[in-house]
């Protein structure tokens, strides 16, 4: 992976200008940053209201405040963001160094992380009494893994799955330092208490595909798409499916009986086919209305236990 080293050292001498912030300052500076929020989202609900833009007088108006106070808010707050930013950049570059190992080049896994800095200065609550780069840290990560979850490989991948190849890639580097050379599937699976089956499905989903108009024999013949034989399933969706599947068995046990055969139903899990919700409205002699709702508390129970799961649930 190219680092560019001219762009990266420049940028790594502007952000070193800018100062770390006091605890002082720190306080001062998120407390403006929230003000400006709440005058935000207050602008944003009466926009909703009058149906177009708000202006100053009607905005002032609306939360009691003088048109001087609300502009002085907007403005300390624009500032204070801006400040609390650039005095945490050094962090988002000592994060994007732990991904270099990904596809992504290195200043996109910094401006990715500049996204997380950024909702984090506009999210983080200094009366809870831990510091902002705490906040910080976790939005920063989240971006950024969730970039090279998206962008790194030509398929989509789950996120759970990108974070579980993050930790395989840190198994790897810890066993080599041990062993000196590159430890076996069997090896970092033990590391990582995983099946190798585990180890060998995360590395898969993060291979490069290869390009289906790649020439296949030496006198280009034909092309891989070419011999591909006709699917209606994607390999996104074929991928995404293989995982649901895996992590929707582990968790139908913390479900009632009535909530775990519906989405056995539903989603085709163990020996059974995949049915609509009018098929297993028939097949248990209930109604249409029940099996939704059957679906949607147990989807419930699922998402509050096990968050990655979200995404194919939603």
């Amino acid at each position: 992976m190219s680092l560019q080293p001219d762009s990266v050292g420049i940028y790594l001498r502007e952000i070193s200008k800018y100062p770390m912030l006091t605890p002082e300052q720190e306080i001062t500076y998120a407390r403006q940053v929230q003000q400006m929020i709440i005058l935000l989202q207050h602008k944003e609900a009466l926009k909703l209201r009058l149906h177009r833009e708000p202006a100053l007088p009607e905005i002032s108006a609306d939360i009691g405040k003088s048109e001087t106070e609300v502009s002085q808010i907007l403005r300390l707050g624009r500032i204070a963001k801006e400040k609390m930013i650039a005095a945490n950049l050094r962090l988002v570059v000592a994060i994007a160094k732990k991904y270099r190992w990904s596809h992504l080049e290195f200043l996109d896994l910094v401006q990715e992380g500049s996204i997380g800095l950024q909702k984090a200065a506009e999210k983080f609550d200094p009366n809870r009494g831990y510091k902002f780069s705490t906040c910080a840290y976790w939005w920063i990560r989240q971006e950024i893994t969730k970039a090279i979850a998206n962008k790194s490989t030509t398929i989509r991948t789950p996120s759970h799955m990108n974070d579980r190849l993050i930790k395989l890639k840190k198994v790897q580097r810890e066993g080599a330092r041990m062993l000196g050379r590159y430890p076996t599937i069997a090896e970092i699976a033990e590391f990582a208490e995983l099946q190798p089956r585990q180890v060998r499905e995360c590395l898969s989903a993060f291979r490069q595909p290869l390009s289906l108009d790649r020439p296949m024999g030496q006198e280009d013949e034909a092309d891989f798409l070419e011999i591909l034989p006709a699917d209606s399933t994607s390999p996104e969706e074929y991928l995404d499916e293989g995982f649901l599947r895996q992590d929707l068995a582990k968790s139908l046990i913390t479900l009632k009986p009535m909530q775990k055969q519906v989405l056995m139903l539903r989603f085709g899990l163990g020996s059974v086919d995949k049915l609509t919700t009018k098929q297993i409205a028939q097949k248990l002699n209930i109604k249409e209305s029940k099996v939704r709702t059957v679906q949607n508390r147990a989807i419930e129970v699922l998402h509050r236990q096990q968050p990655q799961m979200r995404e194919y649930l939603a």
